[in-house]
């Protein structure tokens, strides 16, 4: 890395946002122009090597600090899939640890939140059983305690509703009770994700009374 005195700072005639530090005739890198605030990267400025390599880094985690940004304007993601997603872009462990670190407390990241919202928003659009949700957030990367804690929160009425609910997809509103072989299979189907028996014998009952509705 060439030190030196700064001799010029050009703005990038693409990126307004973009600044180019010039050591005598040769342009020796570029930054943002928060990371050239920051260190008053200014005409002038004397840089050794060990203060390039400390803004060369800063420059390094403000790209990774507005990528993981970006990734997360588009959903809520879990700590775990935001690192995992800067590896994928090539940044190293160190990078990426300082990143979510940062996010976390900025409020950006968080699991426990995170947990809650996944659980409420299954509830109503996709439903789940507690048990399928709890695998959901554990795949997603939230840790067990974490997960279980926001299925805690799942009470047997809104377990049955979700049941109710896969239920009368399932039968497309179809009324009266179900042939056998048609409730066998609806009943199947809630075992395997993971109702309880309670909820699966209760949603028995009421297709035996009324069909569901």
């Amino acid at each position: 890395m060439k030190s030196g005195r700064i001799t010029a700072v050009h703005r990038d005639a693409k990126n307004q946002h973009r600044y180019h530090i010039q050591i005598g005739d040769e342009i020796v890198f570029s930054v943002h122009e928060d990371i050239l605030v920051k260190y008053q990267l200014l005409k002038g400025t004397e840089l050794d090597e060990a203060f390039c390599r400390e803004v060369l880094l800063a420059e390094e985690e403000h790209k990774a600090y507005l990528l993981a940004l970006r990734y997360l304007g588009i959903r809520p993601r879990t700590k775990k899939q935001v690192a995992s997603y800067l590896r994928e872009k090539g940044y190293a462990a160190d990078v990426t640890d300082e990143i979510c670190r940062r996010m976390e407390e900025q409020g950006y990241l968080d699991d426990e939140r995170f947990a809650r919202q996944w659980v409420d928003e299954r509830l109503r659009l996709k439903p789940r059983s507690p048990y399928m949700m709890r695998m959901e957030l554990q795949q997603r990367g939230i840790d067990s305690d974490t997960a279980d804690a926001a299925v805690r929160a799942v009470s047997y009425e809104d377990e049955l509703e979700a049941a109710r609910r896969l239920v009368e997809k399932k039968r497309r509103h179809r009324q009266g009770p179900p042939e056998p072989d048609e409730e066998r299979k609806l009943l199947a189907m809630l075992a395997r994700k993971g109702f309880s028996g309670s909820i699966v014998q209760q949603i028995r009952r009421e297709l035996r009374e009324d069909g569901g509705s």
